[in-house]
């Protein structure tokens, strides 16, 4: 039987236009609106179990594979971030994401700018 060439114009399918191209940016935060409540308790988690292990936030993204500054910023509930970003972080506390954000920090744990240095 002989080999028949398959053609690309046989599969040719019309380009989606530019418009689609891009991938929607995460949403911020500024300072006039405040961030969802999922996303404060994730940070406000991410910071106590951080400081529990008497990491910093580059030692949490060397761990995770994730850049220090984005670790600041989840934490500080600026950026909504993903699933997959949420679970690196959770492995590295060695927790699953339901884990991470079904926990409470204590009562008097405070998280955010105004907490101090770290």
């Amino acid at each position: 039987m002989p080999v028949q060439a398959i053609l690309y114009s046989d599969f040719w399918i019309e380009p989606l236009p530019f418009e689609c191209w891009a991938r929607e940016p995460v949403p911020t935060y500024d300072a006039g609106h405040r961030a969802p409540e999922t996303c404060r308790l994730l940070g406000d988690n991410i910071r106590y179990m951080r400081l529990l292990r008497r990491w910093s936030q580059e030692a949490l993204g060397l761990e995770a594979g994730l850049h220090r500054t984005l670790i600041g910023a989840i934490e500080r509930a600026e950026v909504n971030t993903s699933l997959g970003t949420a679970e690196k972080i959770a492995q590295a506390f060695g927790l699953s994401v339901a884990e991470l954000l079904t926990a409470r920090p204590p009562a008097g744990f405070r998280a955010g700018r105004d907490a101090g240095n770290d």
